[in-house]
This record gives structure tokens, sequence and C-alpha cells, in this order.
């Protein structure tokens, strides 16, 4: 019984299908972080990317360290506690994967599953809105192959001969993971020249960035590639 399975038996529930596959090829193994940890891992992950590794504002929860203090399990224990610090709403039902670096978590949402399809769900550690990013983990990593190039910052594109290698390493690792759709929108996107672009905000703020494609164009591509009704949704998920 390997990790994925000991985790399912635990707590009662299947993880999908493909979370199963990326972890049987080694793709969900970041190394274990540390002051050392670029010396030790990049050279080697560079070219060849686990799961998002280049990815915006993601940081898988290892399966094989304890995380700042909290082992994946326990991640997965406290989700599910009636004293869970989130105050999770006891209907929906959260496994964690993954987090941001501000501390909120990528979880999959088997409240919503649909046949083989589990929804992944951004739920914040300090809000009560909840949003649905995808209807499943093949399209939550399409949507972050894409997110990841919106805005590319100063240090990223120093060289851009070594970006475009980064990012073609990245495509070529998560391409088995893709519709051939998906897979071919990637490429074409990942092949453009880096361009300014504006974030226009709700409150009427505007942004310059530098990327490879605008949140006009992404919003377009993705409701186009993977979009579903639940798309976007935020919900109310804390018990307040």
């Amino acid at each position: 019984m390997n990790q994925l399975e000991q985790i399912e038996q635990w707590h009662g529930f299947k993880y999908p299908e493909l979370y199963h596959r990326l972890y049987h090829d080694g793709m969900l193994d970041w190394g274990e972080f540390g002051p050392n940890w670029h010396a030790t891992y990049w050279e080697k992950f560079k070219i060849n990317p686990p799961l998002l590794l280049l990815g915006n504002d993601i940081e898988l929860l290892d399966l094989n360290r304890r995380d700042n203090g909290t082992s994946i399990i326990e991640n997965i224990g406290d989700f599910k506690s009636p004293d869970c610090y989130l105050q999770i709403k006891p209907e929906f039902k959260f496994i964690p994967f993954a987090k941001t670096g501000g501390g909120d978590f990528y979880v999959f949402q088997f409240d919503k599953q649909n046949g083989d399809d589990v929804p992944v769900t951004l739920v914040p550690h300090d809000y009560m809105l909840a949003e649905v990013l995808a209807k499943n983990l093949q399209d939550f990593i399409f949507r972050m192959l894409l997110e990841c190039v919106v805005d590319i910052d100063e240090h990223t594109r120093v060289a851009d001969g070594d970006l475009k290698t980064n990012l073609f390493n990245m495509l070529k690792t998560h391409k088995p993971y893709l519709s051939q759709n998906q897979a071919a929108k990637v490429e074409e996107i990942y092949s453009r020249d880096l361009f300014k672009h504006i974030l226009k905000y709700p409150n009427g703020n505007e942004e310059s960035l530098t990327g490879l494609i605008s949140m006009d164009e992404i919003d377009d591509t993705l409701r186009q590639e993977i979009g579903f009704e639940g798309l976007d949704e935020e919900f109310q998920y804390t018990s307040d």
C-alpha cells in the first residue's frame, strides 16, 4: 500500500485517478524545502519540473516531509475536524493538496464531485469566500500553466532564453496530463514574445504587467477550454 492509498484508507475518500498517476510518475515530489533547496534540487528540477514547480503562488503539500511542522496527513485531519481553525461548514468536503505562499489552500472539493470530476477550489485562510478554479485536476493544471505567464517578474525574465527553456521543460513534463487542445494552447502561448499589458482592477486602479498573455485573454481562454457552470464561483465556506 503506497502513501496515497494509506491516506485514502485513514480518511475515507478516493483521490482522483490523475493524482494517483502524478504520484506514480514522481510528479508530486518537490524535494525537501529548506535553506539548501535551490542548491540541492534546482538544476535537476528545472530540466524535468515536477507538478507546477514554476506555477504562480503554489506549493505542493509534500507527502514525504513535514510542512512547517504539520504533515499533509494532519492538514487533512484539520480540515475534517469540527474544531478546524478555518471553521469549515460540515457540508463541505475539502481535501488539501497544495497551498499559496500566503497560507491559503488548494483543495479537492468532494461535495461537488460529478462522476470522475472532482473540482479544485481555493480556500483562503483569512477570508470567508472560497473560489472554484476548475472542474477537475487536469483543467486546474492547464489553468495554472497559463496563469504563471500573465505576470513574469523582472528577475525571472532577465534572460529570456532561460525563461523559454524553463517554460518548455515544464510543458514537456506536464503535456501527458493535458488534452491535445490544452497542450497546443499552452505551447502557442509559451512561444510568444513578452509584451506589456494593463491589468484593470474592479476599483478602477490599473497595473502594468509584462508577460505572455493578458488577463482578458486568460478569462476568454478559460471559458472556452475549461468552462463549466461553476467556474470561478465564490461561496461562503465558513460557519460564521
